[in-house]
C-alpha cells in the first residue's frame, strides 16, 4: 500500500495532473497520496528512522524558525519550516522506508525514466507549436527554451532533472537483454536532446561531468587527463551553443555580484543569516548558486547541517559501493546495491554541477535522490547481524572540511573575479 502510494506522489509530484483536475476536499492530490504513503509507511512493521540525514533534517528546522525570528519574520520562519516539512521531510521519511527492495528500487527508477521522457515530449510539442506552448500548457521560455508544469517551470530544474536520470537509462542499458537495449538507447538519445532544447549551460556541465567521471573510473587518471585535454575544443564549441544560466543574469559578472552579496549577508548575520527565501529582499538577484543560498539566508549554523546531510549521503555511497571503504557494506549478496549506489552517485554529480549555478538547494529533487540513498543503505543492512551503522564519528572531520574549504573557494572565486 505505501509504496503504490509513494508512485502516485511521484505521478502527481512530476507529471502534475492535478493541474487539470479538481482538488479532493480541498487538498491537492499530490499531498493526498502523499499523506497515504505516509500513514501506511507508519503502519508496516519494518521502518528505520536510525539515518544520520534524518536528525540532520530535524535541527535544520528550529535553525530555519529562529533565522526568521532573529530577522523581525517569525511568522515567515513559521511558513518555511511548515513548508519544508510538507515537501521536503515528510517525503524523505516516507521514501526511505518505502523503497525496501531493489525491485522497488528498479521500478522507481523506471518510472522516473518515464516521466523525464514525457517532459522531453512535452517539449518536443513546444518547440514544433507556433505558439510555444505544448500539450501540457506550458510555454516555451525566452521563446526557445522548453519547460514543464510546476517545480519544473524553469528550464534549468528540468535541465537538471534530465542529467540526474541519465544514469538511470545506463544502468538498465547495461543489464536488458540484446533485444531490449535499442529501447534504452532511444531513450539516452531523448533524454541528451532534451538536455539540449533546456538550452541550460549548467545541464550541459552536469552531463559533460558525468562522462568525466565515468572515463575516469573506467580508464583511470592518466587517459583521463589526456582524454579531457582533446575534448576542450569540443566542449568550448558546445557551451557556446548554449545559453546563459538564467535569462535575467546575462553574465558571469552578474552571478558574481550575487555571491558577493550572499557573503555580505553572511558577514552580518553569521550564525543563523537573513532568513529562508530572503535573499531577493537583499538583492535583485537570486544567488545563483546553492551552497552561497544556504549560508546566506541560514547562516554558518544551518550550512554545516545541510553540509554535514550532503556529506553523510556521500558516505553512504561509498559504504554501497566501495569494498576497500571502511564500514563497507558491499558482500555477496548485495552485490546489485553496489550498482545501484554508482548509478546514484553520477545522478547526485550531475545535481552538484548543475546546482552550483543555480539556487536549488531545497529543491524536493534532491532530497528524493537522497531518499533512495538512505533506502540502498537500509536494504544493505537488514541482512546484516552485527549491521554496520553509519555515525557522525565516521565522518564529522569531512563535515568540517567541506565547509570551510567550500566556503573558502567561493569566495577566492569572487574576490579573484571581482
Amino acid at each position: 500500500m505505501a509504496f503504490v502510494a509513494l508512485l502516485a506522489y511521484l505521478f502527481f509530484l512530476f507529471i502534475r495532473p492535478q493541474e487539470f483536475l479538481q482538488p479532493v476536499f480541498g487538498f491537492p492530490l499530490v499531498k493526498i497520496s502523499l499523506i497515504i504513503a505516509a500513514l501506511a509507511m507508519i503502519a508496516q512493521k519494518e521502518r528505520r528512522f536510525d539515518a544520520p540525514q534524518n536528525i540532520f533534517l530535524l535541527l535544520l528546522m528550529p535553525v530555519i524558525l529562529l533565522s526568521g525570528a532573529l530577522n523581525g519574520w517569525v511568522m515567515g520562519g513559521v511558513e518555511s519550516v511548515s513548508a519544508f516539512i510538507t515537501s521536503i521531510f515528510l517525503p524523505f521519511l516516507v521514501i526511505q522506508n518505502t523503497i525496501s527492495t531493489v525491485k522497488k528500487q528498479q521500478i522507481v527508477m523506471l518510472c522516473l525514466i518515464f516521466f523525464v521522457l514525457v517532459m522531453v515530449h512535452n517539449g518536443m510539442d513546444q518547440k514544433a507549436s507556433e505558439t510555444g506552448v505544448g500539450w501540457s500548457g506550458a510555454l516555451l521560455s525566452q521563446k526557445t527554451r522548453i519547460t514543464y508544469l510546476g517545480i519544473f517551470n524553469d528550464p534549468n530544474d528540468l535541465g537538471m532533472l534530465f542529467v540526474m536520470v541519465v544514469p538511470f537509462v545506463f544502468y538498465f542499458l547495461n543489464r536488458v537483454s540484446l533485444f531490449i537495449k535499442p529501447l534504452f538507447i532511444a531513450c539516452a538519445v531523448m533524454l541528451l536532446n532534451g538536455i539540449y532544447l533546456t538550452n541550460s549551460r549548467g545541464a550541459l556541465l552536469g552531463t559533460m561531468s558525468l562522462l568525466v567521471l565515468w572515463f575516469y573510473l573506467k580508464y583511470g587518471f592518466k587517459k583521463s587527463f589526456f582524454a579531457a585535454i582533446l575534448a576542450i575544443p569540443m566542449a568550448a564549441v558546445l557551451m557556446g551553443q548554449f545559453r546563459t544560466i538564467d535569462a535575467e543574469e546575462a553574465s558571469a559578472e552578474g552571478r558574481l555580484d550575487a555571491w558577493y552579496e550572499g557573503f555580505q549577508m553572511l558577514f552580518h548575520h553569521p550564525l543563523f543569516g537573513v532568513g529562508m527565501g530572503q535573499f531577493t529582499e537583499h538583492h535583485h538577484l537570486t544567488s545563483h548558486n546553492s551552497f552561497v543560498l544556504v549560508f546566506s539566508e541560514l547562516g554558518l549554523v544551518g550550512y554545516f547541517l545541510w553540509i554535514a546531510f550532503l556529506t553523510v549521503c556521500g558516505f553512504m555511497i561509498l559504504m554501497l559501493w566501495k569494498t576497500g571503504f571502511k564500514l563497507s557494506l558491499v558482500t555477496k549478496d548485495n552485490v546489485e546495491e553496489a550498482q545501484i549506489a554508482r548509478t546514484l552517485m553520477y545522478s547526485m554529480l550531475g545535481f552538484f554541477i548543475t546546482s552550483f549555478f543555480l539556487s536549488r538547494a531545497f529543491t524536493p529533487l534532491l532530497y528524493f535522490f537522497c531518499a533512495m540513498i538512505v533506502s540502498g543503505y537500509y536494504r544493505a543492512n537488514s541482512g546484516l547481524v552485527p549491521q554496520v551503522t553509519c555515525r557522525y564519528k565516521d565522518f564529522s572531520l569531512y563535515v568540517w572540511l567541506i565547509s570551510l574549504s567550500s566556503i573558502i573557494l567561493i569566495y577566492s572565486t569572487v574576490r579573484l573575479f571581482s
